[in-house]
């Protein structure tokens, strides 16, 4: 470095030791400031590189900034870059920068004859070379013959590909400590393509799930559509004997009722209550149907107001002794109104049909705190049921008293669990024998709304 900084002139000729220690000085200074450049470019190229990874770049874009960060070190003339063709048996140039011979474009490998081969001579050679850093090779690649080192680009245990490097110096050499920093571009690359590999892996994954979605909603739409098709059927075609029945033991009971001896009628009361039940049936089936494919219009709720009208319009329509209702606190809930009213309607409808029996029949509705969900509940003081049989609870059609003792179908807390469910939210009782039962559902609570609703 002293001779290049111009220390010769100064041999030649007459000099004071004082004169020539300040100029060798700064020249001395300025070639470590310039090595320090390159090295900071060097490592500013594989910090670009290193981005790639965060940045789930493609492959192409992957080997491009590859290409650049390599292009860009110290003592390195051209560069490639082999990827695995397609076949998944050879290789292909993905790219190179510099001089390269033509055949370079159009090449292709067999890959058990060139890139394993490369991969093991590499950690053998370069191991005994530059140790402890096994990862490239010096020798003459037959592609060309100014090709100095050849790095595998391994990552997780899967092969990417090999990245080549010429030596810019006069001997075809790359000195061994330039050797690390290539390694440390080739690994970073690596590591780049097994990024981009997973994320393609994911996008390919997530399309596949789209496709399946897509088929699974079509799929629905179908279904929808054919029980849209029964429920008309239901409607019309079941619904319109039994009303033909109904009439007609209507008209029997008005004009031959005198005749009838008392077995007759008997029969006849048996046949009038059967197509009834029946029709009922029908019906909340057909809500049932309704209710699973209304969409939802979920908006912010006052609970306590609706449970108001709910009790008001119950009252109403019995004519048996009216229960004490007691409402609790019951903060906002987010819902659909329509559907939330069903709920409520068909849990107090259970509540004072169960307790009509009692000396004092009580409903109270309220809320409870576990953790950080609000739970809602109505609870009577009725017959009851027992827990073991709760998971029959809220199957359709299911009861857990006999038809003689309390009427229904056992279709209404069916709705309720669809319903309920339907809003992400769950539903479950909790009762004795004797002392009355309490239904519990949640809702999502007002706090987890957006902005302005």
């Amino acid at each position: 470095d002293a001779l290049k900084a111009g220390a010769l002139d100064y041999v030649l000729k007459p000099f004071k030791l004082s004169s020539i220690l300040p100029v060798l000085a700064r020249a001395l200074a300025t070639r470590a400031l310039q090595r320090e450049n390159i090295q900071l470019r060097e490592s500013l190229a594989i910090y670009e590189l290193s981005r790639a990874i965060s940045q789930g770049l493609d492959r192409d874009a992957i080997v491009e900034r590859t290409l650049a960060a390599a292009a860009g070190q110290r003592d390195v003339g051209a560069v490639y870059l082999l990827v695995p063709a397609e076949d998944g048996g050879t290789l292909r140039v993905a790219g190179f920068t510099g001089p390269a011979p033509r055949a370079l474009e159009s090449a292709a490998l067999k890959l058990s004859e060139s890139a394993e081969r490369w991969v093991e001579e590499a950690r053998r050679e370069l191991g005994a070379r530059v140790a402890p850093s096994p990862a490239g090779v010096l020798f003459r690649h037959p592609f060309d013959p100014r090709i100095a080192v050849a790095l595998p680009i391994v990552a997780g245990g899967k092969f990417f590909g090999v990245l080549g490097f010429s030596s810019s110096r006069p001997e075809r050499r790359i000195p061994p400590g330039q050797l690390r920093a290539l390694d440390v571009l080739a690994r970073t690359a690596a590591s780049a393509f097994e990024t981009a590999a997973l994320v393609g892996e994911l996008r390919r994954m997530n399309e596949e799930l789209e496709l399946r979605v897509r088929e699974r909603t079509r799929d629905l739409e179908l279904a929808n559509h054919d029980l849209e098709a029964f429920s008309y059927s239901v409607s019309h075609d079941l619904r319109e004997p039994l009303r033909a029945v109904e009439g007609f033991c209507e008209m029997f009971r008005a004009e031959f009722a005198a005749s009838v001896p008392e077995a007759g009628q008997k029969i006849l009361e048996r046949i009038w209550a059967g197509a009834g039940r029946m029709t009922r049936l029908i019906n909340d089936l057909l809500h049932f149907s309704r209710f699973g494919r209304q969409p939802l219009k979920c908006a912010r709720v006052p609970l306590r107001e609706v449970v108001e009208q709910c009790v008001a319009r119950l009252e109403e329509s019995r004519d048996s002794r009216r229960p004490s209702v007691q409402i609790g606190e019951l903060p906002d809930c987010f819902a659909d109104r329509a559907l939330l009213e069903q709920v409520l309607i068909n849990l107090l409808s259970n509540a004072i049909k169960f307790s009509a029996g009692r000396d004092d029949p009580r409903i109270e509705v309220g809320t409870l705190r576990q953790g950080a969900d609000i739970v809602y509940y109505v609870r009577d003081n009725g017959v009851g049921f027992d827990m073991r049989y709760a998971d029959r609870l809220f199957g359709v059609f299911q009861r857990l008293h006999p038809q003689e003792s309390f009427e229904g179908t056992g279709i209404g807390l069916s709705i309720v669990h669809r319903i309920i469910t339907r809003h992400g939210g769950r539903v479950w009782a909790d009762s004795r024998p004797g002392e009355g039962t309490t239904f519990y559902f949640s809702l999502p609570r007002p706090s987890e709304l957006g902005p302005g609703m």
